[in-house]
């Protein structure tokens, strides 16, 4: 009896032990045996349903201009600075004009003797037609006499033309601006040797770069999985990095005929043409585009992790579609709708729907409470329980087993 009754108070204290282990841990017996299936609930909201392509891209000006000169020559003045706001005719650069002027002032005296060369053959043909008419020179002589006018004439004409070159010339050293704009970028400095833009095989020296911004297209491409969904004139949103709680609204207005591909992915650019009257859009940020391809307003959703594909549909491999009497397809899904306290499984027919939300069509209202499978809890807490349940059976045989020895070496003494 005393063998026995000590055996009883060892595995008491045993149990004890075990209680307190798992009470540790979670807290309370029920968890160290395993909870009942936990859900969590959303609801059935009526709201608006969109699909949407979502794309990076970065902000281009729609005309930049690259300002050269016709000119050649240094610097003398360059007043300008990036990011100054241009008007059109305002000045960008003025080059050394003292060879332009030199060749202006010679072709506007090359000029002024054509002319009075002019006046003076023409004055010399009027006497010597008067001449001839009385018969006193001959026709030979009145024939030199109206080519040198002629010549003379040829000579104004090519004396105009030359003064005409040489102010254009004199002009094309002074840099002005084409359009209305800001200066993106600057590319020499006063004092400065360039080349002219037009005579110059190397296309010569660029001077700045010019861009009216109050209009800008952000540049994105779009998987060829989507480009199909995409047409010229849909509305896109773009939410700049630099700006992430604003959103500029903009139009598709061109999208390219041929593919690139990048990191092995096949994309199409697309061009989205923004209004920029703030000038917070700035050439070359990091942009994301938002096309909405589907909007559907004041319908019934439900989030689409709260619906699974019906089990014996699935089975025959038709993907949860069924046809009714005028054979459209049904999309049928099974939802746990909660009635009470409890959850039935309740067959819902969806229409669109996306990775976040799926159009009801019949089957759920406003206001139902679906619930989702904690799947991910469940299987921890079985877990968890397979675990202490292997650990309190080794915990007790080698309390057994230590019992049944202490009981032998008694018996023997």
């Amino acid at each position: 009896m005393k063998v026995t009754k000590r055996s009883l108070y060892g595995l008491s204290i045993v149990g004890l032990l075990i209680l307190g282990f798992l009470l540790f841990n979670n807290g309370s017996v029920n968890d160290a045996i395993g909870d009942a299936p936990k859900y969590k609930e959303l609801q059935v909201r009526r709201g608006t349903f969109e699909i949407i392509v979502s794309a990076t891209g970065a902000v281009k000006p729609i005309d930049r201009i690259e300002i050269k000169s016709k000119a050649s020559g240094m610097i003398e003045e360059l007043p300008v600075e990036e990011g100054d706001v241009i008007q059109k005719g305002d000045l960008i650069a003025r080059l050394d004009q003292k060879d332009e002027r030199a060749e202006v002032e010679q072709a506007q005296a090359n000029l002024d003797i054509a002319k009075a060369e002019l006046k003076q053959a023409e004055h010399t043909y009027g006497r010597r037609d008067q001449l001839f008419q009385r018969g006193l020179i001959s026709e030979e002589e009145l024939g030199v006499i109206e080519l040198n006018l002629a010549i003379a004439k040829g000579k104004l004409i090519q004396a105009k033309t030359a003064l005409e070159r040489a102010t254009e010339r004199l002009a094309e050293a002074i840099v002005l601006a084409p359009i209305d704009g800001i200066i993106l970028q600057k590319y020499v400095e006063e004092g400065q040797i360039i080349t002219s833009g037009v005579s110059n095989v190397s296309g010569g020296t660029p001077i700045a770069d010019l861009a009216d911004m109050s209009s800008v297209h952000i540049e994105a491409g779009i998987d060829e999985i989507d480009i199909g969904k995409i047409e010229e004139g849909q509305i896109a949103l773009v939410i700049a990095e630099a700006y992430p709680e604003r959103r500029f609204r903009g139009e598709i207005v061109r999208i390219s005929p041929e593919a690139r591909i990048e990191q092995n992915v096949t994309l199409f650019d697309v061009i989205i043409q923004v209004a920029n009257t703030d000038g917070l859009l700035k050439s070359g940020m990091n942009a994301n585009t938002e096309i909405v391809i589907v909007r559907q307003e004041d319908v019934l959703l439900v989030p689409t992790m709260a619906l699974k594909m019906p089990g014996s549909e699935r089975a025959r491999g038709r993907g949860g579609q069924r046809q009714n009497r005028q054979g459209r397809n049904r999309k049928i899904r099974i939802a746990l709708l909660k009635e009470g306290n409890e959850y039935v499984t309740q067959e819902v027919e969806i229409g669109l729907s996306n990775f976040k939300d799926a159009v009801i069509v019949s089957g759920l209202n406003e206001g139902d409470i679906v619930g989702v499978p904690m799947v991910s809890r469940l299987m921890d807490a079985n877990k968890r329980f397979e675990e202490r349940i292997r650990s309190t059976r080794g915990f007790g045989a080698s309390g057994n087993s230590s019992s049944s020895s202490n009981q032998k070496s008694r018996q023997s003494n």
